[in-house]
């Protein structure tokens, strides 16, 4: 017996772990016994006494650097408390920095990169005591010694590793969204061939990028539809859109409702109306910065004016929601440079009336191109595991120490643009003051003593649930109190 395990915050669980569902599949397919668990923080105790009852081979635990390392770090050291099965990290966290991780006395092993081949020949090795100095991108501790093997080649095809959904309950993961009732996460490709200064693939997928078949994933999704009454996706690749034309062709064949992530240069006004035509809810932009400094220094391979013409061309299809994240506190950014950012998401919300934003802290993550220059400029990097949990993109607290200008004020105002930002589509409602008081804040940057924000924030949210009776009631007037008659469906 294998375990595998994923924790995640409560208000994630509807997202399946596909990592660990691909890793799952790989031991299945190896003849092996496994078991794929998701669980919240509240359940570790009660999933570490069963999985000790169980005495598997190894325990193999799943990590993004955020939250997750302390869920997983609080897991790893109860699971020590009840057995001695040993317990391995793997996913981003303990790729990036795998040593860092398998210092931890709770952490007897890492798995560095894609798990898939590498959890098959570790479980043969623990299991049949084989000298594990043989196995692949694996880190371990003899003699009190950390040791980390030579690294393995990436899949090539991915389609010898289509996920086994009957390792889960699908019907958990299936959420009402967009008026659908049946809507998953999904994933149809690995890595990027760009190369964001900020972001893990680069590392992680070497700067590649790498896609199942599309007919691998159109029968998947068929069968999903088929066997559980899908009737919407999330697609929650890196990069879906890498390759445009095998995209639109999924997108065209599934014929659901869907959402995904795109890089704002690929838009073209042909793409746009295929995106539109394809029922598409919703698409997501990293625009990072409203300055071209920035974001030649992050490594973005994008201008100011090429995020302008983008929303431009998607502004023809009001059809579409559009999120676009937005980084406050880049290495070396200034005053001005964020208040420019502040100034370009206004503008863009005026061009297109279902522009949301989504504006958070730089995060300086370990291991990606970026690190080693915030850490340079003052980043003081957690000493233990646990603690990777403050690099939280909406943390109030967050030191942003690479940015010697920034006080506990200036984080603080971090925040409350990004949360006066999510409300700016309140702006397009016929409803005085409530339609002006987010503008205004971000126009002025100005969020002292914030006392409206959270009614507002519970007006937006009412409107936003579609399943709640206000939200129905609301929308019945809607075009009555819309000032801008292409936001009808906000």
């Amino acid at each position: 017996m294998i375990s595998l395990v994923n924790i995640s915050s409560p208000e994630f669980m509807f997202a399946p772990p596909l990592g660990i569902l691909y890793v799952g599949t790989a031991l299945k397919r190896a003849g092996l016994d496994v078991e794929v668990l998701h669980f919240s923080p509240e359940e570790i105790p009660e999933y570490a006494r069963r999985i000790a009852a169980k005495n598997p081979t190894f325990v193999g635990i799943s990590a993004f650097t955020c939250n997750q390392t302390q869920f997983s770090a609080r897991f790893s050291r109860e699971m020590k408390k009840v057995s001695d099965t040993p317990v391995v990290w793997g996913g981003i966290h303990a790729t990036m920095v795998p040593e860092e991780t398998l210092r931890e006395e709770y952490v007897d092993l890492v798995v560095m990169g894609e798990g898939e081949l590498t959890a098959v020949e570790l479980a043969d090795a623990l299991e049949h005591g084989k000298d594990l100095e043989d196995v692949r991108s694996i880190g371990f501790k003899k003699d009190g010694e950390l040791i980390l093997n030579g690294p393995r080649p990436l899949i090539d095809n991915l389609d010898d590793y289509r996920i086994d959904w009957d390792l889960v309950d699908v019907e958990r993961y299936l959420v009402p969204t967009w008026g659908c009732k049946k809507v998953i996460n999904y994933i149809t490709s690995r890595g990027c061939p760009h190369r964001c200064g900020f972001c893990y693939s680069l590392k992680f997928s070497q700067g590649r990028w790498r896609a199942h078949s599309k007919e691998l994933v159109i029968s998947e999704i068929q069968r999903l539809k088929e066997e559980h009454g899908l009737d919407g996706i999330r697609f929650y690749d890196d990069n879906f859109f890498a390759n445009k034309k095998r995209a639109i062709e999924i997108l065209e064949a599934i014929d659901l409702p869907w959402e995904g992530q795109l890089r704002i240069g690929y838009l073209t006004d042909d793409l746009a109306r295929k995106i539109r035509d394809t029922k598409c809810q919703g698409i997501a932009f990293g625009l990072e910065s409203g300055n071209d400094r920035i974001l030649k220094l992050i490594q973005k391979d994008q201008t100011v004016d090429d995020i302008k013409k983008g929303i431009t061309i998607l502004s023809k299809y009001p059809e579409v929601r559009v999120e676009n994240c937005v980084i406050l506190g880049n290495p070396t950014e200034t005053k001005e440079e964020i208040r420019n950012t502040i100034n370009l998401c206004l503008e863009l919300w005026k061009i297109h009336p279902r522009a949301t934003f989504s504006v958070g802290t730089y995060m300086p993550y370990p291991g990606v191109p970026l690190y080693d220059s915030v850490v340079e400029a003052g980043f003081q990097p957690p000493k233990r595991t646990e603690d990777w949990e403050t690099l939280n993109r909406m943390n109030r607290n967050m030191e942003v120490s690479w940015l010697p200008w920034v006080t506990a004020k200036d984080t603080h105002d971090f925040v409350y643009a990004g949360k006066y930002a999510r409300l700016l589509p309140l702006g397009n409602l016929k409803i005085p003051v409530i339609n002006r008081i987010p503008q205004w804040r971000l126009s002025h940057y100005n969020f002292t003593l914030p006392l409206e924000l959270k009614p507002l924030q519970w007006v937006n949210g009412k409107f936003s649930d579609r399943s709640s009776k206000l939200s129905k009631a609301m929308r019945k007037v809607l075009p009555h109190v819309v000032s801008r008659k292409k936001a009808v469906n906000i």
